[in-house]
């Protein structure tokens, strides 16, 4: 399966789409059993280097990208049972917002200690406790699929017989400008693509697309403003690029109005041809 979009819109990187699906496929990639870390890792071998990378509940124990992947809520449960209480702490400024400062600490220390820092002093995105727990427990659409794996593949690797959950662009500033562009051809509303800014990266190309799927007319779903995954992926992705993420059913559609589209347009060749030497 290929992109017509991805063509006229310059991409750098292949399309990859996710897949559920009760089959691993041989040689995927996968995370260590019982070992807690940030899947965008992971997914960013998908995105840049052409992997396939699967994950199930056993190798995916990262609470939000539990959620993410469509596993259910693993809020509710985080580190132990400390749950929402102690995720809206840290979620705000670690132990300073929490509600007892001395039990906080001591799920910290269980914590490796690589990763301790950050934890006492917050992630700092909410702007109180209340906020936090509101986003985990109202906010956020959950997914709990019945499938085992959630699968992230080059969209050249998807047979003929395989229906994508969804599909993810990686693009640069000017193809973002493009592609929000051509979204609004298609959509008859002033916010053809949603920016979920409180979202993780992995939440934000899967529960939010997950969620958009469902909608008569689904958006586009901007991501990858996720400094926590910044930080940890680094420069396998590069910096000055995001994630354009659409269910399965608008990426037909966009497939279908990309001929004779704002890509072949006069402005957008004249933006795309000017800009290659610095966006690309």
């Amino acid at each position: 399966m290929k992109s017509i979009v991805a063509q006229k819109a310059g991409l750098r990187y292949e399309p990859v789409a996710i897949l559920w699906s009760n089959t691993k496929p041989e040689g995927a990639l996968q995370p260590k059993p019982n070992t807690v870390g940030c899947i965008m890792n992971f997914i960013a071998q998908a995105l840049t280097k052409g992997k396939t990378v699967a994950f199930d509940r056993e190798t995916c124990l990262c609470t939000g990208a539990r959620v993410g992947l469509g596993f259910g809520n693993g809020y509710l449960n985080a580190f132990g049972g400390a749950g929402v209480d102690f995720m809206s702490a840290f979620f705000v400024k670690g132990v300073a917002s929490s509600r007892d400062p001395a039990v906080y600490n001591a799920i910290v220390q269980h914590i490796p200690e690589r990763e301790r820092d950050k934890f006492i002093h917050g992630e700092r995105i909410f702007k109180d406790v209340e906020c936090a727990k509101r986003f985990m427990t109202e906010e956020l659409p959950i997914t709990d699929i019945a499938e085992k794996y959630v699968i992230f593949t080059p969209l050249g690797n998807v047979e003929p017989d395989e229906k994508p959950v969804s599909v993810i662009f990686l693009v640069d500033p000017v193809q973002l400008s493009g592609l929000s562009i051509f979204m609004g051809t298609l959509r008859d509303r002033m916010d053809p693509v949603y920016f979920p800014s409180r979202m993780a990266a992995c939440q934000q190309i899967g529960a939010a697309t997950y969620a958009e799927a469902k909608e008569k007319q689904p958006r586009a779903v901007l991501g990858y403003n996720d400094i926590a995954a910044r930080e940890n992926v680094g420069m396998t992705i590069p910096a000055h690029m995001f994630t354009f993420a659409v269910p399965y059913s608008l990426f037909l559609e966009m497939e279908a109005g990309a001929a004779d589209s704002v890509f072949d347009g006069p402005i957008w060749k004249e933006v795309a041809t000017s800009c290659k030497g610095d966006c690309l």
